[in-house]
């Protein structure tokens, strides 16, 4: 077994609510605890775990700072936690990318490790190196320990390729593969938001969701009319058996982003400014409410549409082998109702894994 170790921050906070050096919570599938540990025993453990690949990568281990590669034993301090998980065989190199977007799936926020470890030593996370403000991955740590997180990882974990671009996997890829590669992309991106957003052009992120979802469910449609009924209904077959006002939502999205598209955000500051003339609050502040939760339906659309993709693509199911892909399955399933109770049948396990804020 091949395996690829991730660890996160928590400093200057509490120790981990975890007695054990390492919690095992399936077999391939570990939490340590990283103040159990100093930073040479966790370097002799790791490695027992995660063998050098030869002995130039020994120096990628210890290191006083100064090196691009390895950590010292200062920064080895700033971290609380840390995953052992398999690293996918049967993606070129190591698969740090593909799991770091599984865990960002998996997480009801995206996860900003510290380093992670291969066969190739020690690897720091740069943007994060230098900060004084460390991110609170480790208020979510025991989401990770538990059995939900396994069958997801094994569930979902080939469809992480679509979150790395590798040349050799590239070149045989079909449309809906180019357009799973796009939507991963505009997923990430989202993560900016997360960490701050402006007063003025906090509508710029339902722009971006907006984008996300037109990617998944209209893009290269051969209709061009009534694209957001189309929209609304295919995500409607999809999720609506979670969430009853899912087409609600999204219009409320795209309102949002014509608004910002058509640059006319800039009236509602000037009606909410002379309404309130007295108010102080200016410039109104962002629907932080509202933004984050169409962001988790964002997370458990994109998880379904994905997990479905997977299914469809494996002829598991005699019922979605006349579809050309996703798209056109969710197009026909909104007429055809044993389609969609498969369709619902077969996401609803994956997706009643997730985590929820």
């Amino acid at each position: 077994m091949k395996y690829i170790f991730i660890a996160f921050y928590g400093w200057p906070d509490p120790p981990m609510n975890q007695d054990e050096k390492v919690y095992i919570t399936d077999e391939h599938f570990e939490c340590w605890n990283l103040r159990k540990f100093s930073v040479s025993e966790f370097i002799d453990d790791i490695k027992e775990k995660i063998p050098p690949i030869n002995e130039n990568v020994l120096r990628n281990y210890l290191t006083d700072g100064s090196n691009s590669d390895g950590i010292s034993d200062e920064q080895y301090q700033k971290c609380l936690w840390g995953l052992l998980l398999p690293d996918p065989e049967d993606i070129y190199n190591d698969g740090y990318g593909e799991v770091l977007a599984l865990l960002n799936l998996f997480s009801t926020k995206y996860m900003h490790p510290s380093f992670y470890v291969t066969q190739m030593g020690i690897n720091k996370i740069s943007e994060f190196k230098n900060l004084d403000v460390l991110p609170n991955d480790h208020q979510g740590y025991d989401h990770f320990k538990t059995s939900n997180f396994v069958y997801f990882y094994k569930a979902i974990i080939q469809e992480m390729k679509y979150f790395t671009w590798k040349r050799d996997n590239v070149l045989g890829w079909s449309k809906e593969d180019w357009r799973l590669y796009m939507a991963s992309i505009f997923y990430n991106g989202l993560e900016e938001y997360e960490r701050s957003k402006s007063s003025y052009t906090w509508q710029r992120e339902s722009a971006d969701m907006a984008t996300l979802l037109e990617t998944l469910f209209t893009a290269g449609d051969v209709q061009n009319e009534e694209i957001g009924y189309r929209l609304r209904k295919r995500i409607a077959t999809l999720i609506q058996w979670k969430f009853n006002d899912i087409e609600k939502e999204i219009k409320i999205l795209y309102k949002d982003r014509s608004e910002f598209v058509h640059g006319s955000y800039y009236k509602k500051i000037i009606s909410e400014m002379n309404r309130n003339p007295d108010d102080n609050a200016f410039p109104p502040s962002p629907d932080f409410e509202k933004l984050y939760k169409t962001k988790e339906q964002l997370r458990f659309i994109f998880v379904a549409y994905l997990y479905l993709h997977k299914i469809m693509v494996s002829q598991s199911e005699p019922l979605f082998n006349n579809y050309e892909n996703v798209q056109d399955m969710l197009e026909n399933a909104i007429i055809n109702t044993e389609l969609r109770m498969k369709i619902t049948e077969t996401i609803k396990p994956i997706i009643e894994l997730l985590p929820v804020a």
